[in-house]
C-alpha cells in the first residue's frame, strides 16, 4: 500500500473509534436515566434489566474492532507514528468503554 492509502485508513480508523465512543456514551446516558427512574427492588436486579433493554449496546463494539484492525494494518509503515498510535489508543478505548459500565458515572 502506498502511504496515502494508509493515511486514509488511519483517518477512517479514528472516525470509527470516535463514532463508537459517542454511541456508547449516548447508550450509557439512557441506561443511567432508566436506572434513576426505577424503584428499589428493580435497582437490585438492574443488571438483568440492563441486559434485556440495552443488550444492543454490545454491537457497538464492532466498529471498535474494525477500527483496531485498520490501525494494526497501518502499523507496519515507517511514518505517521503519532497518527498510528492515536488510532490504536482510540480504538482500544472504544472497545473498553463498551464493556465497562460507565453509566454508573452518570448517576
Amino acid at each position: 500500500m502506498i502511504p496515502h492509502k494508509k493515511e486514509k485508513l488511519l483517518l477512517f480508523s479514528v472516525l470509527l473509534s470516535l463514532l463508537s465512543i459517542i454511541i456508547t456514551t449516548l447508550i450509557n446516558i439512557a441506561i443511567a436515566k432508566t436506572y434513576l427512574r426505577v424503584d428499589g427492588k428493580t435497582r437490585a436486579l438492574f443488571g438483568i434489566t440492563e441486559l434485556l433493554q440495552f443488550g444492543y449496546q454490545y454491537y457497538v463494539a464492532l466498529p471498535g474492532i474494525v477500527s483496531l484492525i485498520l490501525a494494526l494494518v497501518c502499523l507496519k509503515s515507517n511514518s505517521h507514528y503519532g497518527k498510528k498510535y492515536t488510532a490504536i489508543i482510540l480504538s482500544m478505548f472504544a472497545l473498553i468503554i463498551v464493556f465497562a459500565r460507565i453509566w454508573r458515572l452518570f448517576i
